[in-house]
């Protein structure tokens, strides 16, 4: 098996980890007396894995679909016959025994008892797991579960008094008012999860739960905000600020709930998880953990969708068991780029079309806001937690926006670029979404100067939007921080978004073709490009607490050998170049690294090639990314087979959940 393993990572099918995990498992072995067929077939599962995992699944699933497509060989015509091979080395032991085959032979790489025996692999609901992703995904099912069945008894007064509050702060509406439901739940359970798309208000909601929360409990409550990227906490600052300061326009007449707002403490500002948790530089270890839990009594998390299953489960170790907590997230986002797809798993639980909750959470519904539930005795627990936020109120001035995400969102693919083309027809009536066929410029794939004429319609387009930031930068650099303010808001205008990090599309390229095209405008002077010149954005690809800075924090090096970073509103830093963790140029980001940020004009590019990476979750990602306008440069196929590819991670954590 090590050798036909061997020959798929020389074709590029797997990588070395993947091999070398599956050797691994191979020597260790060795000192057993294992059927020959036993022992492949503990190597194959060890590769499969490892090569499962890096595709951001946290198991296997030990299916037919799987044993029909084992290493994605299905992809590759002249590779197919590999999958013959591998059954004729585990003598064609179906996929529906390979774990009561490995039970019997007691072979010691597996444990199907994680809870009693510790072993590299799990086998658990016919599902294959390394043991640490399912103690993480143990845990994390464990909280959730524990967390929904607390239920907490409110005396008549106290039901009266929430009701009082929630009136104040929510006007009457006609329907249901989700968001005044979304605060009525969260005030009762211990966990709650708030989804919704862009512009449901999220945020408007939580920061009216926060001070809800502070007036019933006397403005003594420890309140933590906090969000995956310093560019995610950064957007939830500038969000609560701006939710406050509506909150005291709306009560402009009223100087009693103007008082009470402004008596009221709540965080005025995020930070990233890692720096909550404390994550310790080059090491696994943090801070806060189960025997050091965060002395909070609420915590907030937006754009939940982003965390993987490792920080989510130290995440949760870290609390202690009456800490509230609040998940923010819009479910049919990208999942993480790691392993897990937590938010989507939860989502699952979320009836869209009728939300329907139990008796006696409906009945408390009932008693706080005014507003009547489809409700049933026989629910499960989870879907007492979660609120989904239905009405959109962020595309008002460009609801083409909004109706192509929904269109996509649903799956529609030919209407979706039906959409697209439509709003290109009627551009004369300003609307909000725009389209570059790359049909128009392509007869013929395989003609290398036309290929170069499609990236050349990006990379003019980015050279043309970027001088105007670029424009504003004094040639010897930024002295003073009201330059650098215009200087962000010009660069943070619009932003490219691709799908892809490698190729002519992908964004290691594509930034290098804009800045030299920038360089040949005179707009940047650089002899190599990896240089440090002004004007150059970019974006760091590393956490380093030592200098504050996090994955995904976006900066400008504007000279004097310093690079500039936001810091919420109105607020910047500076950091020596020679201090920067690792980080790329920032012209065009990939969509994954885009989420938690938006921009008043996004660009989505998408290859000329279908590719695994394009899906559903990343179109409609990329397309609400925008506060505005949209650009998106794409081929109809290319579109249309992303839009019908939903992301199916794998994953035991809704089974779990189920229990």
């Amino acid at each position: 098996m090590l050798t036909l393993l061997s020959q798929l990572k020389e074709k590029g099918i797997i990588n070395a980890a993947d091999y070398y995990f599956a050797e691994f498992i191979h020597r260790k072995q060795q000192p057993f007396n294992y059927a020959p067929s036993v022992q492949n077939l503990a190597v194959l599962m060890a590769a499969l894995c490892n090569f499962n995992y890096r595709q951001g699944n946290t198991c296997l699933l030990l299916n037919q679909a799987t044993e029909q497509d084992l290493f994605g060989l299905q992809d590759y015509f002249n590779e197919r016959i590999y999958l013959t091979e591998i059954q004729q080395k585990i003598d064609y032991v179906p996929i529906s025994q390979w774990q009561s085959t490995l039970q019997k032979a007691q072979h010691i790489a597996f444990t199907d008892s994680p809870l009693q025996q510790i072993a590299p692999l799990v086998l658990q609901f016919n599902c294959l797991y390394f043991y640490r992703v399912w103690q993480d995904e143990f845990r994390i099912a464990d909280y959730f579960k524990s967390a929904v069945c607390f239920e907490p008894v409110f005396s008549t007064e106290q039901l009266s008094q929430i009701a009082s509050i929630l009136d104040r702060y929510f006007q009457e509406e006609q329907g249901i008012d989700w968001q005044k439901i979304a605060v009525a739940m969260a005030l009762r359970q211990r966990f709650c999860l708030i989804t919704g798309g862009p512009g449901t208000g999220k945020t408007t909601t939580v920061t009216k739960l926060l001070l809800t929360l502070q007036e019933l409990h006397q403005n003594d409550l420890r309140i933590k905000l906090v969000a995956p990227t310093g560019k995610a906490a950064a957007r939830l600052t500038e969000s609560i600020v701006d939710a406050v300061e509506r909150l005291k326009l709306t009560f402009a007449q009223d100087p009693n709930q103007r008082e009470i707002i402004e008596n009221l403490t709540i965080p005025m500002s995020a930070e990233t998880i890692h720096r909550l948790l404390g994550v310790r530089f080059f090491s696994e270890e943090t801070r806060y953990h189960a025997d050091n839990p965060l002395p909070l009594d609420v915590l907030v998390v937006d754009e939940a969708s982003m965390i993987d299953l490792t920080l989510m489960a130290k995440l949760l170790n870290a609390l202690k068991p009456d800490t509230k907590l609040i998940l923010l997230g819009d479910k049919d986002q990208l999942a993480s780029v790691e392993a897990g797809a937590i938010l989507g798993e939860l989502g699952c639980f979320v009836n869209a079309t009728k939300p329907t909750y139990s008796s006696s959470m409906a009945q408390y519904l009932q008693a706080t806001t005014g507003m009547t539930l489809p409700s049933e005795d026989k629910i499960n627990a989870i879907s007492d937690s979660i609120c989904y936020l239905q009405v959109s109120r962020r595309f008002g001035a460009n609801p083409e926006v909004g109706e192509l995400a929904t269109t996509v969102n649903l799956g529609n693919a030919a209407k979706s670029w039906q959409l697209l083309q439509q709003y290109q027809q009627h551009q004369d009536k300003h609307c909000g979404v725009y389209l570059t066929d790359f049909a128009h410029y392509l007869s013929n794939k395989d003609d290398v100067q036309q290929r170069k004429a499609c990236v050349k319609l990006i990379v003019d387009r980015a050279a043309q939007e970027y001088a105007r930031y670029l424009q504003q930068i004094p040639s010897e650099g930024v002295l003073h921080e009201d330059q650098v303010r215009s200087i962000f808001a010009a660069f943070n205008r619009i932003r490219f978004l691709t799908a892809l990090r490698v190729g002519e599309f992908g964004v290691e390229q594509l930034n290098l073709a804009i800045a030299e095209k920038l360089r040949q405008k005179r707009l940047l002077q650089f002899h190599q490009e990896r240089e440090w010149y002004i004007g150059k954005p970019i974006m760091v690809t590393q956490n380093d607490s030592s200098v504050g800075l996090y994955n995904g924090d976006i900066g400008i090096y504007l000279g004097h050998g310093r690079v500039w970073f936001e810091q919420g509103q109105n607020s910047y830093k500076k950091v020596l170049a020679s201090r920067m963790p690792n980080h790329e140029t920032a012209f065009v980001m990939t969509v994954h690294k885009s989420q938690g940020s938006e921009f008043p004009h996004t660009f989505l590019i998408l290859p000329l090639e279908n590719s695994p990476v394009l899906s559903k979750e990343l179109v409609y990602t990329g397309i609400t990314r925008t506060k505005d306008f949209l650009t998106v440069f794409a081929l109809q196929s290319v579109w249309e087979s992303a839009v019908k590819n939903p992301v199916q991670r794998q994953s035991g954590l809704g089974q779990l959940l189920e229990e």
